[in-house]
């Protein structure tokens, strides 16, 4: 059972190491997920991984952010010395860096990172067939589900089992990175969800959830088949490292020396991670529960710390409180709303203590307040993990026989080392050499990673031979030894040794050439003539959830591709209507594809024939594909003639189930949504490699980055709410106003707009962010609090060339359809005579981006990143 620990320094590299990790993750100057952690430097990685290898540990690299296209030259030179220098592995969300990795660093393990979203057995065979040896699930499946998955896959699972959640599901969040630029696809997250919002008539830090612990969870997480215990945290600091590592591995030893009969956790250590850092206490995430309220640290979005005073009177400026634990010299006290004080001595559990008050500060008698900084305990662990040394041991043998030159001989394991003296040993005139003292000057290895368990000496009566000597065999043997350790790690150079790989070996790498109808590779993203718009060529496609949407968007011919979201509820209780839509759309020569669920888990997998059952009267083109589980699906992933799903879960399908088969009547066309994110060429390879070559371009693209990367077989938004969050989350049961229906109507108290399962969250500025609660597939999908609108950028439009621009309707009534598609023909028809009604903006006060900010400018729409791009 693996301990893996963050390091987001090399001072936490080393608490990890002292505290017992047996693996560490850290991350480098580039494409790492906390881009504002320390970090490390080439060196010190290069020093790192050495010093892993010197104590039997691991180290796993972050690269597991998103890379733009012209970012991926990079990535070569980056990873290349530090394959040479034994890198363990590489944490991997994008990919273009999944497939670059696979290309030029074949025996380089590739983790899939818990950015993938992988919520399903079938997305981790998938990524296991792509060459995977370990996934990261992600941290909302159930301890059933993450069995499952390592019973029908085989593949190593790292879990996380202590620290800080997000809100939504990783990998697909754009809160951040729509309300201010900062993406936490690309290690830049602001974390807005840590800030207050209201909804229902409630408001606190709603989207802030409590920090897991699983320590009392341990026996149950092995037995469901975890490898890898992951903590959360490479922006904490050295100290939490170690005491949070430390409580790991103590009580993993502790279950696999005691077995779960005799498993306990002290409540001495459960206080010592709580002073270390909580939210409102800790809770042990998804595995046990799907959601609820007491998962959110609603009150305090920070470190809420344990209870440490009781308040007994307050005279004045001056409060006089009992001490409900030991306080130390330098504690921290927090104060409600804000302010702290911080103790200048010690006091005993139940002492007396008078503390000065801010001015205007009144404290409740009774009124309990809590320590956020304990000073002992923290010093405690930096004495803990910087005077631990680690020392591996080792076998040595000496020989020193006159008239040849002495040999020092050590050995760790099979690896050998060897030093020979360059004086040759003496008959001794004075005083011979002693054995003890030799085995004293031997054993004092310093601050190497060595010491002498076992040390033998043949020692010849009489002789003699300098100390100095002697100490300098002891250090040039114990540098042979670790240079000799580390290289049994070392690599030759890579496989392919160009960063420019992917447009040098198009054909070998799946890439087709330039002027190709998959993609074009010039470097520069023009596309042939051929591929580029035409004034009034452009193609149209619009997703709908409801059947007014469907209805008003039938009427607009110029919409040449239809998307049915099979998730939405106004869809799937269509019936009849909604076929004979369909068919007409497809009579009329229109295509028709099926949008799947954001997330493909147990309850939507165990559903998934039935809901079929509501689309069997159409014909569909395509499929719109949002997560890796459906691709699995399409490309046919089986398990004994049958789909995998949970125990007693799955959709069945016969052996000779042929790819797109587990959707009745579908052709074989998939377009890949703009939340699986084909950033770059080589996540185009990826893709071609599976045989899909229709992309949607990622949102968080500036138009000269999709210029570059080339969108000749790309569709792109031009209007819509953009999901923010996509969350196992639910605002409504939060706020305690779920009906607890789980039909597809199902709704609640203080519901609006399409089927009643739209609400509201509003900012602290009063911007109103839409939430739709899917409950028949268990998610939740937050919307940015203003659509995206591309209709006044129509010349920037025709120079890029996707291959069609996408309308993706969700909260909007019929009305506001028409709406809509009046505008984009007005916009796109070369007739437009004023500004759209539906998509206005200030334009003395242009916002690039949709904020959180107060809306000043007046504005109802945002360009997004179309202008600007992320950081």
């Amino acid at each position: 059972m693996e301990v893996l620990a963050p390091a987001g320094s090399y001072d936490s590299f080393r608490a990890a190491l002292t505290a017992g990790a047996d693996a560490v993750y850290a991350g480098g100057p580039h494409f790492g997920a906390r881009a504002y952690a320390q970090n490390f430097t080439e060196e010190q990685l290069l020093e790192a991984i050495d010093e892993a290898h010197l104590h039997g540990r691991r180290l796993y690299l972050t690269v597991n952010t998103l890379v733009k296209d012209q970012e991926l030259p990079q990535l070569y030179s980056y990873l290349e010395p530090l394959y040479r220098g034994g890198l363990d592995a590489v944490i991997v969300q994008d990919t273009g860096v999944f497939h670059a990795v696979r290309t030029c660093f074949p025996d380089l393990d590739i983790h899939a990172s818990t950015q993938m979203t992988i919520t399903g057995a079938e997305g981790a065979q998938f990524l296991k067939d792509c060459g995977a040896v370990r996934v990261v699930p992600a941290r909302e499946l159930s301890l059933e589900e993450i069995r499952h998955m390592k019973q029908f896959t085989g593949m190593e699972i790292e879990c996380f089992v202590h620290g800080a959640l997000c809100y939504c599901y990783s990998g697909q969040c754009l809160l951040s990175s729509l309300i201010g630029g900062r993406s936490g696809n690309r290690g830049q997250c602001a974390q807005p969800c840590r800030l207050r919002y209201a909804s229902g008539g409630k408001k606190g830090y709603l989207l802030s959830l409590k920090d897991i612990c699983t320590l009392e969870l341990i026996p149950d997480l092995i037995d469901a088949g975890i490898d890898s215990f992951k903590i959360e945290g490479r922006m904490k600091r050295p100290e939490y490292v170690a005491g949070v590592a430390s409580m790991y591995r103590k009580y993993v030893d502790l279950y696999q020396k005691l077995g779960r009969e005799n498993f306990h956790v002290s409540e001495e250590d459960k206080e010592m991670l709580l002073d270390l850092y909580n939210r409102g206490g800790f809770h042990t995430g998804y595995y046990q529960q799907k959601n609820g309220g007491d998962m959110v640290a609603a009150d305090r979005p920070n470190h809420a710390g344990v209870p440490a005073v009781k308040v007994a009177d307050q005279k004045g400026r001056e409060a006089a409180v009992k001490a409900l634990t030991q306080i130390h010299r330098g504690d921290v006290l927090a104060f409600p709303q804000q302010g702290d004080h911080t103790f200048g001595k010690d006091y005993e559990k139940g002492s007396r203590i008078n503390i000065p008050l801010p001015k205007g500060k009144h404290l409740e008698k009774g009124l309990v307040l809590y320590r956020i900084r304990n000073e002992k305990l923290l010093g405690e662990l930096q004495v803990f993990w910087k005077q631990g040394k680690l020392k591996e041991k080792i076998y040595g043998f000496l020989r020193l026989h006159s008239n040849e030159p002495a040999v020092l001989t050590a050995c760790m394991g099979e690896v050998s080392a060897e030093a020979v003296s360059e004086l040759a040993v003496e008959k001794a005139e004075k005083s011979p050499l002693d054995e003890t003292r030799i085995q004293k000057q031997l054993k004092k290895t310093g601050n190497t990673e060595f010491e002498f368990e076992d040390l033998e000496i043949d020692l010849e009566e009489g002789v003699f031979l300098p100390m100095q000597q002697i100490n300098e065999l002891r250090r040039r043997v114990l540098e042979e030894l670790r240079r000799k350790i580390c290289m049994q790690y070392h690599r030759p150079e890579a496989v392919v040794r160009d960063e420019r790989f992917i447009e040098k070996n198009a054909d070998r790498y799946g890439v087709h050439k330039e002027g190709s109808p998959v993609m074009d590779l010039t470097g520069t993203g023009h596309l042939p003539e051929t591929e580029k718009s035409r004034p009034g060529a452009f193609q149209f496609s619009a997703l709908v959830q409801t059947m007014p949407q469907l209805n008003e968007v039938c009427a607009f011919p110029e919409i040449s591709r239809v998307y049915i979201d099979s998730a939405a509820s106004g869809m799937l209780c269509a019936g009849d209507a909604l076929a004979d839509r369909c068919s007409l759309l497809r009579a009329e020569g229109r295509e028709v594809y099926l949008a799947v669920p954001h997330i493909f888990r147990g309850q939507t997998a165990e559903m998934w024939e039935a809901r079929m059952m509501c689309f069997e009267r159409i014909h569909f083109d395509g499929v719109l594909v949002r997560n890796y589980e459906s691709i699995a699906l399409w490309n046919g992933v089986e398990e004994n003639g049958r789909l995998p799903g949970p125990p007693g879960q799955g959709v069945s399908g016969s052996k000779d189930r042929k790819p797109g088969g587990w959707i009745p009547g579908m052709d074989r066309n998939v377009i890949m949504d703009h939340n699986m994110y084909v950033m770059n060429q080589a996540a185009k390879a990826f893709w071609n490699q599976q045989g899909i070559g229709e992309f949607t371009v990622p949102v968080e693209l500036n138009k000269n980055e999709i210029r570059r990367l080339g969108a000749g077989h790309m569709e792109m938004l031009v209007y819509g709410y953009l999901p923010v969050m996509v969350t196992a989350q639910c605002i409504v049961k939060t706020t305690g106003r779920c009906r607890k229906e789980t039909g597809t109507k199902a709704a609640y108290s203080g519901g609006r707009n399409v089927d009643g399962n739209i609400n509201e969250l509003t900012d602290r500025y009063g911007n109103p962010f839409y939430v739709e609660n899917r409950c028949q597939d268990c998610y939740n999908i937050i919307y940015n609090s203003v659509p995206l609108c591309l209709f006044d950028e129509k010349a920037a439009l025709q120079e890029i060339g996707p291959s069609r621009l996408r309308l993706q309707f969700s909260i909007e009534d019929g009305e506001q359809t028409r709406q809509i598609l009046q505008d984009c023909r007005q916009a796109f028809s070369g007739e437009r005579k004023k500004k759209a009604a539906g998509c206005q903006r200030d334009s003395k006060k242009d916002t690039e981006r949709g904020s959180a900010e107060p809306h000043q400018s007046g504005s109802r729409f945002t360009r997004g990143h179309f202008r600007r791009g992320v950081l």
